[in-house]
């Protein structure tokens, strides 16, 4: 590659900065309801369902995520989030979560309550708890000139369906990382 085309994809650099919600920014008592087709229901913590196996003869109810229920800030990765919407230089920074439209006002207000402004970056709502689901959405950034993405996210899931992007575009920097500092919040 000559120095031309070099400076020139340097002139095209986008970056994005992803962040989840539920156990990566915030930690909340919402839980998904899961009804087997005996009519046995189980919750699951946000934690605990990243890891569940979706089967489609159950029944799942994710109305405890139109809210933000008793939120404790993550305050190491909230940090994070303070840092680049503060940080010099144009990126995209957007909380990408499987949260339900529904859900937008009340992370608004969360964001509120620990001092950022909704309004400097996106919430993307997917509605989808799907790690392909996220996967896509930033394929479709990359689609459109993405070159430099951070994610942060607390499901190795999603982090392993991000990375696998890189396969599929190794001039773009996915740099995908799992935060676990939720299970350290009381």
């Amino acid at each position: 590659m000559d120095n031309f085309v070099k400076w020139k994809s340097f002139l095209k650099e986008s970056k994005l900065r992803i962040f989840d919600f539920d156990d990566t920014l915030v930690k909340t008592d919402s839980t998904v309801k899961v009804t087997s087709p005996a009519g046995e229901t189980k919750e699951y913590t946000p934690a605990e369902f990243s890891k569940h196996k979706i089967d489609e003869k159950n029944k799942y109810d994710f109305s405890d995520f139109n809210k933000v229920i008793n939120p404790r800030e993550i305050k190491k990765v909230t940090n994070i989030l303070r840092n680049v919407l503060g940080a010099e230089g144009e990126r995209d920074v957007i909380i990408l979560t499987a949260r339900d439209p529904e859900s937008q006002s009340a992370i608004e207000d969360y964001l509120e309550q620990i001092g950022i402004n909704p309004g400097s970056l996106n919430i993307v709502l997917l509605a989808n708890p799907d790690p392909a689901a996220k996967a896509n959405w930033v394929e479709n950034k990359i689609v459109d000139g993405a070159t430099d993405i951070l994610f942060l996210d607390d499901s190795g899931k999603n982090i392993k369906a991000v990375n696998a992007l890189g396969k599929q575009y190794p001039d773009v920097k996915i740099d995908a990382r799992m935060v676990d500092y939720a299970e350290g919040v009381e």
